[in-house]
C-alpha cells in the first residue's frame, strides 16, 4: 500500500502543486511589504524627531482668551519654552504690547525654576514691552514655564502680546545652544485675548 500511495502521489500533475507555490509567493510578498512599510514609518519618524528638534520654540499659555470685560479685573499668563532637544545656555524673551489697551500688573515677571540666574526681568507700561533673561550653569534641553505675568485690559477689544522675534536677529528674542551660542528659537506662539 505504501508503494502504492507513493505511485499515486508521484503520479500527480505538476499543477496541482500551484495552490502552494502561489500561497508560498504570496506569503514572501506580503513579508517583504511589511518590512518596507516599517523601514519607511521608522524613517519618517527619524526624520520628523530630527526635523522637530531644529525648532525649539516660545510660546504664551493661554495662547487666546474671549472674555467679558470687567473693570480691574486681571488675567495671568505663562511663558512657555521647549528646547526640542537642545541643550540651552539662556535665553531672551521680550515681549511687546500695546499699553494702551492693557497694564501689566507686576513689575517684573514671576520667574519659575528654569534657569538660575535671572540677568534681566522687567515691565514697561510706557513703552508696552516685557523683558526676562536667565541663564543655567547646567545645560540641558529644557521645556516648562519660564515664568508668568498678569495682566489688566483697559476696555473692551483685543489684547495681544507679541514675542519680539526675527529669525537668526541675535538682539530680540532667542534660546541660546549650549557649546554653540547659536539661536535655536525657530517658532513663537503670540497671546490674543478678545474683551467684549
Amino acid at each position: 500500500r505504501r508503494l502504492e500511495l507513493y505511485n499515486y502521489t508521484n503520479m500527480k500533475s505538476p499543477l496541482s502543486y500551484l495552490p502552494i507555490a502561489s500561497g508560498f509567493l504570496v506569503l514572501v510578498l506580503s513579508l517583504a511589504v511589511g518590512v518596507l512599510t516599517v523601514t519607511s514609518k521608522n524613517t519618517n519618524q527619524q526624520t520628523t524627531t530630527k526635523a522637530a528638534e531644529t525648532a525649539a520654540s516660545f510660546s504664551l499659555s493661554p495662547a487666546v482668551g474671549d472674555y467679558t470685560y470687567q473693570s480691574g479685573a486681571t488675567y495671568p499668563v505663562g511663558i512657555i519654552m521647549d528646547s526640542s532637544g537642545h541643550s540651552v545656555d539662556g535665553v531672551d524673551v521680550i515681549i511687546n504690547f500695546d499699553p494702551k489697551k492693557a497694564k501689566v500688573v507686576d513689575t517684573k515677571v514671576s520667574a519659575a525654576t528654569l534657569f538660575e540666574n535671572v540677568l534681566v526681568n522687567s515691565v514697561d507700561n510706557v513703552k508696552g514691552q516685557i523683558k526676562f533673561s536667565g541663564v543655567t550653569f547646567n545645560p540641558k534641553p529644557l521645556t516648562g514655564i519660564v515664568g508668568t505675568f498678569r495682566f489688566q485690559p483697559l476696555s473692551t477689544g483685543t489684547v495681544t502680546f507679541t514675542f519680539d522675534y526675527i529669525p537668526k536677529a541675535t538682539t530680540d528674542s532667542n534660546i541660546a545652544e549650549h557649546g554653540t551660542a547659536v539661536d535655536v528659537l525657530g517658532n513663537v506662539t503670540n497671546g490674543n485675548y478678545a474683551f467684549k
